[in-house]
């Protein structure tokens, strides 16, 4: 339909409209002699009816257009599908100030947009409601939200104030909240975790049979404070936290001072031992020497969490901690027991980084993926790799693979598994005793045998350490800045943006990596692909032979020499075993710890389905000096769309990039930034002018134009 129809259309509806208002008017005795006005008082009724049917069409159907990089202001798909196949009533409070300060109030304004977005996707299961905190404050505390303290500006003063800013999930018995929501960043994948995590923990305890055991030991000697009614103070939180798990919890109390088997128990579980002279206390009471323990275990099918509720003072004075949040601590322990996650294997055996190591270990990276999967160790020395498992994790291994280790991988893979593979060339040994003072350390190179077997598959790993005139710069006080060239900052022009992992981010630092090369004729031979998802800058060289990771004294090369590096691969498809024309040599003389005679296993020797391999030149990239307690960092946003490619989860990585950190302004030249500067000091206003005189120069046009028109007529 033209312009020229819809406009005949038009004036035919207002014609008969405003015949129709003719014959009313004259039916009530008020037809007016003025045509003209009769008609602009239709077009006026008219077009009021219309605005309203536009309205009423409005408030059931409308278009949402989200422009915004990553679409930070709608959810993602993997959001709409958890909250519109929900079985059972889930119901979100929100505990949230109303009148408070920038920068929060834009988060509570995106809060209310997110749940409204949350309930046009859900089913009629799914509702959230906000609470009023000024007449409801006990409300927040029943479900344990507590106020956090804030800064405002009144009055020309700076002061501090409580405000709830908080969530809580409620979902049939279970109850999760979010205390502390300062910024809207990463709140949707926050949300979406939560409602996951608690229809698979549901599930998960509605098919325990066996109880959870909950046990204080707690030694009545121990001469601290805090001990006084601390049984019956454990029972309380105990009881709320067994409300909020389908009363699945058994509670138990342990004086290891009246069994002493006990103490050995508890300290099998790792709770701290104290011990103490013979001392008088302030009020002159005699306390005679001994030594005792207090925590907590929580157990469930020969796996148990520690929960720690004694503190020490910066005087070196034990106590009880505050158990206002013991049923937040023993909640969380019954989560990782009874975790419905899927599995991800932490291979161990060769010295592999701890994953409960918080110093040096992955501790850091163990606590970042606990919120969608359950990370679990298996020796590969010992045990073999579970068929559950999807994906296995080697992290820095420090020795040798026997060929039976790499026949467990290697048949993993064929099977159809995946493998992330984080593996150093070489490792930085400090010098002991007094020569730690005298010699820097010592880069020695590690050969663990992996670098064989993954050579077969289309995958080479150089034995150098990739360094880069991008790189991170430490601010060292009083000594300036420090460049650390062996900390390459990859921007937007080094992360594949065709691959989930890299695609939502802007910049992560690669730290003591080593070169990759894949064998690109190979891996096609074996349909399999290959995509470098990260690469250094074009100013990057290759140190090689004598490894030196002290930062000072490093020149870089000639500009010529400079080029850029692959980092980190990702490998999909199909492959062919390592072990395909060999069978592996297994030492198990001939028996089995049950004193069988060895079946031999058959060679699986090709994938029975397309695999993905992850493998990146350095383990440092999970470590605390990379990825931070809070897992928001672009580096643990990284790693944890790593784990969720691996795994399948593909649309995870697009919500968890959601927010601003992750999309820094693009870095400019100093000649760029020269020129914007002054263009935005000296340009603009010239621009006005010559704005300026354009229209007073086609003003007198006009008027010279008029005038000629003018004197034509005369």
């Amino acid at each position: 339909m033209n312009r020229g129809n819809i406009k005949k259309y038009i004036n035919i509806i207002i014609d008969r409209f405003d015949a129709a208002l003719k014959r009313i008017m004259q039916k009530m005795g008020k037809a007016s002699d003025k045509p003209q006005k009769q008609k602009s008082y239709s077009h006026f009724i008219l077009y009021g009816i219309i605005i309203v049917l536009i309205n009423l069409v409005g408030l059931t159907l409308y278009v949402r257009l989200d422009l915004t990089k990553n679409s930070v202001y709608s959810l993602s798909p993997i959001s709409k599908a958890v909250v519109s196949t929900l079985e059972e009533p889930l119901t979100v409070k929100i505990f949230f100030n109303k009148d408070l300060p920038a920068p929060y109030n834009t988060v509570y304004r995106y809060l209310q947009d997110l749940m409204v977005e949350y309930d046009n996707a859900g089913n009629r299961y799914f509702h959230y409601e906000f609470i009023d905190v000024e007449k409801q404050k006990d409300a927040a505390g029943d479900f344990g939200i507590y106020p956090v303290q804030i800064r405002e500006i009144r009055n020309d003063q700076v002061k501090f104030r409580n405000a709830y800013m908080g969530l809580a999930i409620i979902h049939g018995d279970i109850i999760e909240k979010i205390d502390s929501i300062t910024e809207p960043e990463g709140l949707e994948y926050r949300v979406t975790t939560l409602i996951k995590k608690m229809n698979g923990k549901i599930d998960a305890l509605l098919k325990i049979k066996d109880p959870i055991t909950v046990t204080l030991y707690a030694s009545s000697n121990l001469p601290i404070p805090g001990m006084q009614n601390l049984n019956e103070q454990v029972y309380a939180q105990v009881q709320k936290c067994n409300i909020r798990n389908y009363n699945k919890i058994q509670y138990r109390f342990v004086d290891p001072v009246n069994n002493q088997q006990s103490l050995t128990i508890a300290q099998m579980y790792g709770l701290p031992t104290l011990k103490w002279p013979q001392f008088t206390t302030m009020e002159g009471r005699a306390i005679p020497s001994g030594q005792g323990m207090v925590g907590i275990v929580v157990e469930h099918n020969n796996k148990f969490e520690t929960v720690q509720i004694l503190t020490r003072s910066i005087f070196g004075q034990y106590a009880i901690g505050d158990l206002s949040r013991l049923e937040d601590m023993l909640n969380a322990a019954v989560d990782n027991l009874i975790s419905a996650n899927p599995k991800v294997c932490y291979i161990t055996g060769h010295g592999e980084k701890d994953i409960n190591d918080e110093q040096n270990g992955a501790a850091q990276f163990r606590k970042m993926i606990s919120d969608m999967y359950d990370l679990v160790t298996i020796d590969i020395t010992k045990d073999e790799i579970p068929d559950d498992v999807i994906t296995i994790i080697i992290n820095g291994p420090r020795s040798m693979y026997s060929e039976y280790e790499l026949f467990k991988i290697d048949q993993f893979l064929m099977r159809g598994g995946n493998a992330i593979l984080l593996l150093d060339s070489y490792v930085e040994q400090q010098a002991e005793g007094m020569q730690m003072f005298q010699r820097p350390p010592q880069a020695l190179p590690v050969i663990t045998g992996l670098e064989g077997m993954l050579a077969h598959y289309g995958i080479k790993i150089e034995k150098d350490i990739v360094m880069d005139k991008q790189c991170f710069i430490a601010q060292q006080r009083g000594l300036g800045e420090l460049t650390i060239y062996f900390a390459p900052m990859i921007d937007d022009e080094g992360l594949s943006d065709d691959c989930e992992v890299t695609k939502y981010l802007k910049k992560i630092v690669f730290l003591k990596a080593s070169s990759l090369e894949a064998d690109e004729g190979l891996l096609k031979a074996n349909k399999a692909s290959v995509k470098y998802i990260v690469k250094s800058s074009p100013y990057s060289w290759l140190q090689q032979g004598a490894i030196n990771f002290m930062p000072w004294g490093v020149n870089p090369p000639a500009d010529n020499n400079l080029a850029s590096y692959n980092l980190a691969m990702l490998v999909q498809g199909n492959l062919k075993s390592y072990f395909t024309d060999k069978m592996p040599n297994i030492d198990v003389k001939g028996k089995d710890a049950k004193g069988k005679d060895y079946i031999q296993q058959e060679v699986v020797k090709e994938t029975v389905k397309p695999v993905k391999l992850f493998v990146a030149g350095t383990s440092e990239i999970t470590g605390r000096n990379i990825i931070d307690d809070e897992g928001k960092s672009p580096n643990a946003v990284f790693m944890h769309n790593v784990v969720d490619y691996m795994q399948g989860n593909y649309d995870i990585p697009q919500m968890r990039s959601k927010g601003l950190s992750f999309n820094p302004i693009k870095e400019t030249s100093d000649t760029a930034k020269s020129i914007i500067k002054g263009f935005n000091i000296a340009g603009l206003p010239i621009l006005v002018l010559i704005a300026g005189a354009v229209y007073m120069w086609r003003r007198k046009l006009r008027r010279k134009h008029i005038e000629s028109q003018y004197t034509m007529m005369r």
